[in-house]
């Protein structure tokens, strides 16, 4: 799950990412040249139009060879479309004689979940600024198992998907309200209207909002934890609250875990 929003009032909101694409149009190097570089720079009539700037796990030579593709696939996802449209809007910034500020896209990957053990979790954050009143942030998740080597959905860990779901909600709306209780706490915070406004409307009919987590880490490095759901602004408060990272713990949803991920969680959760 990537998600990213954008505001402005002359500039194009952030494109969503398409397809994993091959090169990034308008820099000065190959794809594979992006990761892990300086920033690149896409140059429109001799100004800069854009910077990309990617980086990927410290140990992504050492990683599976598909899971590393995966990551770096998923890093490069969007880089063009960027460029694409960070180039169109100087051109008409131009045309109509608008103030136009320069684009930039930062995406980094990191290794979130247990170092060792069945599974793996990595987390990919997509910081964009589109020329509007502030940056945006999205993010992408992706777990691994290690022993079938392969990546893991929120329905291949349960044996009921759909008990798993109501449990996992559950937990959730417990752990964002708690969350926003602190954080707004010293503000008019109205837990009702946060839960009609915002909480509410983020789980109904929307079962990919269940993808957007990462496993958890757990006392014993190699077991998880849990399940760790990365929320960026917009998609459950205002943009001013931020990020929330809410943390289910694995005792919630361990009695509908298919029998090949019992095991995989145990110790205790560490959690946001």
């Amino acid at each position: 799950m990537l998600a990213m929003t954008g505001c402005g009032a002359e500039q194009a909101d952030a494109p969503q990412p398409p397809e994993a694409s091959s090169s990034a149009k308008g820099t000065d190097a190959s794809t594979d040249e992006l990761f892990d570089t300086d920033p690149k720079v896409a140059v429109v009539n001799g100004e800069q139009a854009a910077t990309i700037d990617i980086s990927l796990p410290d140990d992504i030579e050492e990683l599976h060879p598909a899971l590393a593709e995966e990551i770096r696939k998923r890093a490069n996802r969007g880089t063009e479309a960027f460029i694409a449209a960070a180039q169109a809007d100087k051109e008409a910034a131009a045309e109509k004689g608008f103030e136009f500020r320069p684009h930039s896209l930062d995406v980094n990957w990191i290794e979130v979940g247990p170092p060792e053990g069945h599974l793996a979790g990595f987390l990919g954050t997509y910081a964009t600024y589109t020329g509007g009143a502030h940056p945006n942030v999205g993010f992408d998740v992706l777990n691994w198992d290690r022993n079938g080597e392969k990546v893991m959905t929120f329905e291949d860990f349960f044996a009921d998907v759909e008990t798993a779901r109501t449990k996992v909600t559950i937990a959730l709306k417990e752990g964002l309200l708690e969350a926003k209780r602190e954080r707004l706490k010293d503000t008019n915070f109205n837990e009702q209207d946060m839960l009609e406004s915002w909480v509410n409307p983020a789980f109904a009919d929307n079962s990919g909002m269940y993808q957007g987590f990462t496993i958890a880490r757990s006392s014993e490095a190699d077991k998880a934890g849990g399940l760790i759901y990365h929320f960026a602004p917009y998609e459950v408060g205002a943009y001013a609250e931020g990020v929330y990272e809410v943390g289910v713990p694995y005792e919630a949803f361990a009695d509908v875990l298919k029998a090949d991920y019992e095991d995989a969680f145990g110790g205790t959760p560490v959690l946001p």
